[in-house]
């Protein structure tokens, strides 16, 4: 499936950009509506998401084994009771002091409404 980069402002007003893979501009307006963020402008054509330089890789903010501990432990307790995947992994990612694994956790929602499934998301 192609990518489509978007600029989109959320619940706050806060303009977000990023790129989503989908069959059309519909299906990312339709994803991006879906975690309660409005789209402004949908540019298809971008072939990958954009990654970090290896010097920020190598040298910025690590995901420590706490954060994948507590985020197991909280994502068991969300699933349990019943919250849907998708509002738990937005609360998740909005709590965690970590910004790389903020990020991870953004990745594994961007796959999971590409439509990929969740052992193939997390193992991204």
């Amino acid at each position: 499936m192609p990518y489509f980069s978007y600029k989109a402002r959320d619940g706050n007003g806060k303009l977000v950009q990023g790129v989503l893979e989908a069959a059309d501009s519909s299906g990312v307006a339709t994803q991006l509506f879906g975690l309660g963020i409005t789209p402004l402008e949908i540019e298809p054509g971008q072939v990958a998401a954009p990654r970090q330089s290896p010097a920020r890789r190598l040298f910025g903010p690590r995901v420590r084994p706490i954060d994948v501990m507590l985020f197991s432990r909280q994502m068991y307790t969300l699933i349990k009771s019943g919250v849907p995947i998708m509002r738990a992994l937005a609360g998740l990612q909005e709590s965690t002091s970590n910004p790389a694994f903020a990020g991870v956790v953004q990745d594994v929602r961007e796959s999971l409404d590409a439509g990929r499934e969740l052992a193939p998301a997390l193992a991204r």
